[in-house]
């Protein structure tokens, strides 16, 4: 009877999606997600490892995602399969603290979450994703195999390796000479590579599967452009390589036929030339059409009635600093201009809100800053309804801020409660705790003792006390 219900939990994903792929390869990949399958499935990174993997003649791929039941998060997505049973486990991590979901996975699979205490016969475990940007040591005590940046063009060669290798020794071996694509053996060579970039030809990302239960709901989602032609001082794609559009024929060439609606992926969605051209070709065949991320500087009545004609209620824009002189000094390009402007147009629309992501915490930021801050934000609100979300600044390695200071704890829940005292409750507030923010500090600059941290974290319960003492104790 449990082996069934928890069978039920998991088809209720596999049956609400489309898309979902089937491989009768002889060898197999479980490919797992350190959150649950809403996240998992609104991830392009992790949904084209899928999808990639599974045109392999010889290595299929299944998924698994954490679950709130400790029996599903090892099985698979596909037939409920042991992920543990897969000839190589593979994690897709985007932030620091998924390396405490990727410890806990590992360890109701019944595998070590170090590398160096897994048997010979344990699957090869390979790691990537944004995290890999901000530093590849980050995982070097955990993976067998990191693929350090763009990780497509190491996709079929891993695969090919692992059908060629007589064992894991073996599979380790072949993998060790893909540093061209990205491919790293940390127990084999301790200098990771250079983070891999793709060539054009190789894009866009695009989906497998879409569903009604991801975060991004009923949504297939396809990339508009890889990286970023801006260089935000705080951003870890101010380093990460040239940006590249994709042609217009080629994005609209993979979206299937039922799909009811299209997410437009990118970190810099708004910089495509030919943005307005895509979104009114998306919604001429009625269809919902949603954008990744907004710039304020580059929206227009005509786009935003089109996103508006598919689906658009709430707008969001980045202010990205307390200030005027903040943002330029950061780079940010943005003015209160832009964002007033922003708020009118959407007001104009007839939007249901503007929802404004703004840090505070930036190098010289001062209570002035706020107050410039709080006076723009209530001229917004004064247009449109209007939801402020604050998170703290901070400094990630492989970033141009990244070797500096972050303002300690105390000094940012001032900041963040002077904000909240001039807005006297005028606007919606979502702020992101500073205690998170500064695990997520420490644990980016932690390079190969973030494992360790994050299995003392885990071992400990994983809430900030855990992590706090995890970090005093280790770093």
């Amino acid at each position: 009877m449990k082996n069934r219900q928890k069978r039920s939990h998991i088809d209720s994903f596999t049956e609400s999606e489309k898309g979902t792929l089937a491989s009768s390869a002889p060898l197999w990949i479980a490919l797992g997600y350190p959150a649950p399958y809403s996240v998992a499935a609104s991830s392009l990174g992790f949904q084209t490892v899928y999808r990639t993997w599974n045109q392999h003649a010889r290595v299929g791929c299944e998924r698994f995602v954490q679950a709130p039941d400790q029996g599903t998060s090892g099985t698979t997505l596909e037939s409920g399969r042991p992920a543990r049973e897969a000839n190589a486990v593979a994690f897709s991590l985007a932030c620091e603290t998924d390396l405490l979901a990727v410890v806990q996975m590992l360890r109701q699979m019944g595998l070590s979450p170090l590398s160096a205490e897994r048997p010979d016969d344990a699957p090869p475990v390979i790691c990537g994703g944004p995290l890999t940007l901000l530093d590849p040591a980050l995982m070097a005590d955990l993976a067998d195999v990191v693929v350090c940046g763009e990780g497509e063009d190491a996709l079929f060669p891993i695969a090919d390796a692992l059908a060629d290798a007589r064992d894991k020794s073996d599979f380790l071996s072949r993998v060790h000479i893909l540093r061209e694509v990205g491919g790293w053996v940390p127990a084999l060579q301790p200098v990771p590579p250079a983070a891999h970039m793709v060539s054009l030809a190789q894009l866009p990302a695009f989906a497998a599967t879409w569903s009604p239960l991801a975060d991004f709901k009923d949504l297939f989602l396809v990339e508009i452009a890889r990286g970023c032609p801006r260089r935000c001082a705080f951003c870890l794609l101010a380093n990460s390589g040239r940006f590249r559009r994709i042609p217009q024929d080629a994005i609209l060439s993979k979206i299937p036929d039922d799909a009811s609606g299209v997410g437009l992926v990118g970190a810099a969605v708004t910089d495509h030339p030919d943005l307005g051209d895509i979104v009114s070709s998306i919604v001429a065949t009625n269809r919902r059409v949603s954008l990744s991320s907004m710039r304020a500087d580059r929206l227009t009545p005509a786009l935003l009635k089109d996103l508006v004609r598919g689906g658009l209620r709430t707008l969001t824009v980045a202010a990205d600093g307390s200030s005027q002189c903040i943002r330029d000094r950061i780079h940010k390009g943005i003015t209160a201009q832009h964002l007033i402007d922003a708020s009118r147009m959407a007001r104009e629309m007839k939007l249901r809100g503007l929802k404004l992501y703004s840090m505070v915490g930036l190098p010289d930021e001062t209570d002035d800053d706020i107050r410039e801050f709080a006076a723009l934000v209530t001229e917004l609100a004064g247009n449109i309804r209007l939801t402020v979300a604050v998170q703290s600044f901070v400094p990630k390695p492989n970033t141009p801020l990244g070797d500096g200071p972050m303002l300690d704890i105390k000094a940012l829940k001032q900041r963040l409660n002077l904000f909240q005292r001039l807005m006297k409750g005028r606007v919606t507030i979502q702020s992101t705790s500073p205690r998170w923010s500064w695990v997520d500090w420490r644990l980016a600059h932690a390079g190969p003792r973030a494992v360790a941290v994050a299995m003392m974290a885990a071992d400990e319960g994983g809430e900030f006390s855990a992590w706090k003492r995890a970090i005093d104790t280790l770093l």
